[in-house]
């Protein structure tokens, strides 16, 4: 099953339960107790100034489930560099070193404008279990991870496309040229043509990853899957 799937009925729970939720706000450590829904905990006056669009609330169960995944990513990543030899080791080895650094969660894949939940009585789900909620200010900076040459936090600037935040940023060995992935703060993920042949304009917002994959290898379906638990890792990666 995965992770978006189990963490769906995990946040939803069961419909015989009416337990509470208890949930731990970060980065200020601000515990919340006995939320039965989700618009009592979005509402809450302390949260009156958070950036939502960039908000992850995760689960702790699905959490363990994310962070299994992600350990298994990362054999896969040492695996694969054991394999091959000369750059495009080195390459892999780059990105299992910045994978490495991620931090992941068991993320819940809801809405939480507060706006949103007030007006949708469906998106008002119950919190049953024990929760974490990320929140922070919008975010000045996109970060650009995978087989490039500088990796790492870029300054935003608003209308500029994939292609253009890759400009001047060589690709390592084994990289896509073709295509990058963009991930959005709020876990959705779209492929971006970036290759002079094909780019189209596909904005970043503040806060999101711009992914350089590995290109796909005709006889290698295992490698073909690598760039989908990355993907998977990133879209459940804990906000810093």
């Amino acid at each position: 099953m995965k992770i978006k799937n189990l963490a769906l009925l995990l946040l939803l729970g069961s419909p015989f339960l009416h337990a509470a939720g208890n949930v731990t706000i970060y980065p200020d450590n601000q515990k919340v107790t006995d939320v039965e829904r989700l618009a009592d905990l979005v509402t809450q006056p302390s949260l009156t100034h958070v950036w939502w669009p960039g908000a992850v609330i995760s689960e702790r169960q699905a959490s363990a489930v994310a962070e299994q995944q992600h350990q298994k990513l990362l054999a896969s990543l040492s695996r694969f560099a054991a394999e091959e030899d000369g750059d495009d080791a080195a390459a892999i080895n780059g990105v299992r070193q910045q994978m490495q650094a991620i931090k992941v969660t068991g993320r819940q894949f809801v809405d939480l404008s507060p706006d949103w939940v007030r007006v949708h009585p469906r998106a008002n789900v119950p919190l049953q279990g024990e929760y974490s909620l990320w929140v922070g200010p919008q975010p000045t900076t996109i970060t650009l991870l995978g087989l490039v040459s500088s990796p790492g936090a870029k300054p935003f600037v608003a209308g500029r496309s994939a292609d253009e935040y890759l400009d001047g940023i060589d690709k390592l060995s084994g990289a896509d040229r073709s295509y990058a992935w963009v991930i959005y703060p709020d876990g959705k993920t779209q492929k971006a043509p970036v290759a002079y042949w094909n780019h189209r304009h596909v904005e970043l917002t503040p806060g999101s990853i711009l992914f350089v994959g590995f290109k796909e290898r005709l006889f290698n379906s295992e490698f073909n899957e690598l760039n989908q638990q990355i993907l998977n890792s990133l879209t459940h990666r804990r906000p810093d």
